[in-house]
């Protein structure tokens, strides 16, 4: 259900405007890619797989009105960003030793 408003696309200077706060959050914080919790690279350009980009932590597809809230914000790898949802994560498990 919609209340007839139409949520902004995610991009041009609010989109960039939202990196920066989210890039500057996270370094102060010193937070890890919230996907594959591995350090970032804040310095890194936005455009390189390791450079730091900004997850919605619900979807924006599910969750539209979400879109532009900072709460919803979170830093993540760009590769970590473009893979979620496309890859499926299966655990074989544990051996029960190694050779």
């Amino acid at each position: 259900m919609t209340d007839g408003r139409s949520t902004p696309a995610w991009n041009g200077r609010r989109a960039a405007r939202a990196l920066d706060e989210v890039k500057r959050k996270g370094r102060a914080r010193g937070e890890p890619c919230c996907i594959c919790k591995q350090p970032i690279d804040y310095d890194l350009p936005s455009t390189d797989p390791d450079g730091c980009s900004v997850q919605h932590v619900k979807s924006r597809a599910l969750f539209p009105h979400l879109t532009w809230d900072p709460a919803n914000w979170s830093p993540a790898h760009l590769s970590c960003n473009k893979a979620e949802g496309k890859t499926a994560t299966v655990s074989i498990g544990n051996t029960s030793r190694q050779w």
